[in-house]
């Protein structure tokens, strides 16, 4: 505590009599400078207690106390800082999860370990929609839709994307967004997928709807979606099928996109193209690519890769290519391919703790690749058959803070840094 600190706050003095005696008027005159002191030592309010671990005057005891020994402890807080309006162990704060009115637009959540409120990561962040994973903030109830192809039999002509009344495409829910859209998309297993190509020019994040089958989205006359240099795209739970025509399933040109438990097949070509600048991170997530193709072709971008299988075809097909100026960076990923090609042709990338065919410093050494290895490989289902993998597969990861905690299939992960795990999406 600071000598003024230790002034303001000190118990009044005390007097020792002398050998003379005391009268009357010096019991008076003692008294006089006893409430003389008192009002010297009590404090009237904060400009009294300038020491910060105790900063508040209590007006009941005149003591310069913290805020949690104050009668309304939020309250005081906010009365004098109300950016930080909350008490917590004697200190004010921004927030805590139970209390957070303070955390709001690109800042809605408030972060438990340090009190402070910070922008959404994740669409858990935001459980009443989803998360604006580009500025941070919860997308407004207003802006979520529903689409369920197995309402066409009824008619879409008056639909409104609620739950009620769901849209019958992912292109009719786009052309009703404004800059920022939540699609919640049901599977639709008795009509097949959802056969058309859209573009993605403001935020959306489409999510698979948890009471069934992942929905399947199939490129008609180019790639199934289409992020444009404005688009920013949030793909979760999502399969996309390439169409005929060689078009990729997923196109990110100049735009941004994140792919978390999705799947990216193409029987014929690539499942997924990046150009023109784009920014693309990709999580517990599927990639198929067919012959004489790249299952995934990187152009002048960044791609982030993490945990992610990746399996091409025959011929000339390679798991990945990309140009001179891409960068990609890959961690904790199973990477094979079919033909004799070289699965990764790639000189700007860096691979560690995966598992591939070729011999890559950091990282495991595979046998070549057989289809057996994964539970329906044309379909693009990568995830392990049991018993027909490799077992280097199961300790060729390493799980580190911020990783994700379950597989493509909800499986747990560990989820202690340093943890040995399986390579790629699946692990059993």
């Amino acid at each position: 505590m600071s000598v003024m600190g230790m002034l303001a706050c000190a118990s009044p003095t005390s007097y020792e009599s002398d050998d003379r005696g005391t009268s009357e008027t010096d019991t008076d005159d003692a008294d006089s400078d006893n409430d003389s002191a008192d009002g010297l030592d009590r404090c009237e309010g904060p400009q009294d207690c300038p020491d910060s671990s105790a900063p508040f005057c209590d007006e009941a005891s005149g003591q310069c106390v913290p805020c949690g020994e104050l009668e309304d402890p939020d309250g005081g807080c906010a009365a004098t800082d109300p950016e930080r309006p909350v008490c917590v162990v004697d200190t004010c704060v921004a927030c805590t999860p139970e209390n957070d009115e303070l955390c709001t637009d690109t800042k809605p959540i408030c972060e438990a370990e340090t009190n402070r409120c910070t922008r959404c990561e994740r669409h858990e962040d935001c459980p009443q929609t989803g998360c604006n994973l580009v500025e941070g903030n919860c997308i407004d109830p207003e802006s979520v839709f529903v689409v369920d192809g197995s309402s066409q039999s009824e008619g879409c002509l008056e639909a409104d994307g609620s739950t009620e009344s769901p849209y019958c495409s992912i292109g009719e829910a786009l052309a009703d967004a404004g800059s920022e859209v939540l699609l919640l998309v049901h599977g639709n297993a008795d009509l097949g997928p959802y056969v058309e190509s859209n573009t993605i020019t403001g935020f959306a994040a489409i999510l698979g709807h948890s009471d069934g089958a992942a929905p399947v989205l199939q490129g008609d006359e180019g790639p199934a979606l289409t992020v444009a240099s404005s688009g920013r795209l949030s793909l979760e739970r999502v399969k996309i099928v390439a169409g005929d025509g060689g078009a990729p399933s997923l196109r990110v040109s100049g735009g941004q996109a994140r792919i978390v438990r999705g799947q990216l097949v193409s029987e014929t070509g690539t499942g997924l193209a990046a150009d023109s600048g784009s920014l693309v991170g990709i999580e517990n997530s599927f990639i198929v690519g067919g012959a004489d193709a790249p299952a995934t072709q990187v152009t002048d971008s960044l791609v982030v890769m993490n945990y992610t299988t990746v399996a091409a075809g025959v011929g000339t097909a390679t798991a990945l290519s990309c140009t001179d100026l891409a960068v990609v960076q890959i961690r904790n990923s199973l990477l094979v391919s079919l033909s004799d090609e070289d699965e990764l042709q790639c000189v700007s990338s860096s691979v560690e703790t995966s598992a591939l065919e070729m011999d890559l410093e950091g990282n495991t050494v595979l046998s070549p690749m057989d289809t057996s290895w994964f539970v329906d490989y044309p379909s693009g289902d990568l995830s392990l058959a049991d018993g027909e993998y490799p077992a280097e597969i199961e300790v060729a990861a390493t799980w580190r803070e911020g990783d994700p905690s379950t597989d493509i299939n909800d499986d747990p992960r560990p989820t202690a840094d340093g943890d040995v795990d399986f390579a790629g999406a699946d692990r059993l």
